[in-house]
């Protein structure tokens, strides 16, 4: 059966991106918290808006560029794909699905999708949009092309 992962989301960030070295091949990784808020209208026809809080995973050089740019409320746009994370700590078994960002442009506060698509291509250095190489990075084997 074929499937299909990718994920599109555009919001702030919620707290400055988290950028470490992994263990042994010392690639770099960007935690980054996101809030996207989805508006919705309650039974007096009034809009209220609720956030949705979302993980997201940056690895090498989108990690570096994550962390040298981005802060606490930066507002994002963010390509990627889902994926489970699994952990066990004190005999106890957790899981927990983010994102792992494939494409992450930076927005200029205040700007919407649709502006950012009609901005003057002059302007693009002012926010910038950098993308991940297609190959896997951490040995992931999970990117197997059919």
């Amino acid at each position: 059966m074929a499937s299909f992962n990718k994920v599109i989301l555009m919001g702030n960030l919620t707290r400055d991106p988290d950028v470490r070295s992994t263990g042994a091949t010392g690639i770099k990784v960007a935690r980054l918290g996101m809030a996207v808020n989805e508006r919705r209208r309650d039974r007096n026809g009034n809009t209220q808006e609720f956030p949705v809080f979302v993980d997201v995973d940056a690895w090498d050089k989108l990690a570096e560029l994550c962390g040298q740019h981005l802060s606490k409320g930066s507002p994002v746009l963010v390509e990627g794909r889902l994926q489970m994370d699994s952990w066990e700590r004190d005999g106890v078994k957790h899981q927990k699905l983010k994102v792992r960002a494939s494409t992450i442009k930076f927005l200029q506060r205040g700007e919407s999708l649709a502006s950012a698509d009609r901005r003057d291509p002059a302007a693009q250095s002012d926010a910038p949009s950098f993308q991940q190489s297609a190959a896997p990075l951490d040995g992931d084997s999970d990117e197997i092309p059919f």
